[in-house]
């Protein structure tokens, strides 16, 4: 149905105009507001993930930090044993020094000549005994010398005449220098 206003032109109900500035405005102010409310919500939100992280992080700080001192200790204690095992394997090598240097020792002695001390102080040995004459006691020089791939600058500091029970013998000192590394 058609509807037609026969009222006077001052009559009618005149509608107001709408202005669209102001709703415009009034609608950008809404989605101000609300891109502001969410901007909050998602920084409050943001504040305590990051505030979670930060108290989660303090305590693996913590942890971590025990464990540090653990290994700090255990460190310690492998530098200790590695110590130990130094000493050890030096207590090792030197063990068969002395007995190689004996050995040759043993093997350069000729018949007819006994020793009475043996002395080592540092690199430096010190032999002393006696023989039947000093032929033999150049011979032991000479089989030190020569024979003997632990000892260097064998020498003779005395030698002289003695008995022992009513029979001449000569008695001797003999030091020699012991070759650096091989006892």
């Amino acid at each position: 149905m058609i509807k037609i206003n026969l009222l006077p032109r001052e009559e009618r109900v005149r509608r107001t105009p709408v202005n669209t500035k102001l709703i415009l405005a009034g609608v950008g102010v809404l989605v101000v507001l609300g891109a502001m409310a969410y901007g909050w919500i998602w920084l409050k939100g943001d504040v305590a993930r990051l505030g979670a992280a930060i108290s989660q992080a303090r305590a693996d700080t913590k942890r971590f930090d025990d464990l540090a001192k653990q290994v700090d200790t255990y460190r310690a204690e492998k530098a200790r044993l590695e110590e130990k095992i130094k000493v050890i394997q030096t207590l090792v090598a030197a063990q068969t020094g002395p007995v190689q240097l004996l050995d040759e020792v043993s093997k350069a002695l000729p018949n007819e000549v006994w020793l009475t001390s043996f002395n080592r102080t540092g690199k430096k040995l010190e032999l002393s005994g006696i023989a039947f004459s000093n032929f033999n006691v150049a011979a032991l020089m000479t089989n030190l010398g020569k024979a003997s791939n632990l000892l260097k600058s064998v020498d003779l500091v005395v030698s002289e005449k003695t008995a022992v029970e009513d029979v001449p013998v000569e008695k001797f000192t003999i030091t020699a220098e012991i070759v650096e590394g091989k006892s």
